[in-house]
């Protein structure tokens, strides 16, 4: 129906939104940005040396504070979104690509809705080493 489609459209553009301040924190290491699209709940992980790696909140908060951040060493800004996959009114997934510090990052991000805010419940990421 149009009332859907409408809808499906509200979610992409706050989706869109949420993934752009991601983006921005990423870049400039402003931890301040975390708490306004990921939810205290989520995890960031991946997998290192075979092994699984998963922090929550508060290391991910350490880990962004205490690297350099891409704009503080004139690190061109790449990234883009490759995918955003809206499964119902309370359930996306993101796939993004961006640079930073010279290593190729792909994450996936799941996003999920309570009380009309759109967060990131969960990330999981691989890192290709740049040459």
């Amino acid at each position: 129906s149009i009332n859907e489609i409408s809808l499906m459209s509200d979610n992409l553009v706050k989706i869109e939104n949420v993934i752009r301040i991601y983006l921005d924190l990423l870049y400039k290491g402003d931890i301040g940005l975390i708490e306004s699209v990921f939810f205290q709940e989520a995890t960031v992980s991946s997998v290192s040396d075979g092994k699984i790696s998963s922090i929550n909140m508060d290391g991910f908060r350490e880990r962004i504070a205490t690297r350099s951040s891409p704009e503080s060493v004139g690190e061109t800004r790449q990234d883009k979104i490759i995918m955003i996959d809206i499964s119902s009114p309370t359930t996306a997934i993101v796939k993004l690509e961006c640079m930073i510090l010279k290593n190729h990052y792909t994450d996936y991000l799941s996003l999920i809705k309570v009380s009309e805010k759109w967060g990131i419940i969960s990330k999981v990421f691989h890192m290709n080493h740049g040459t």
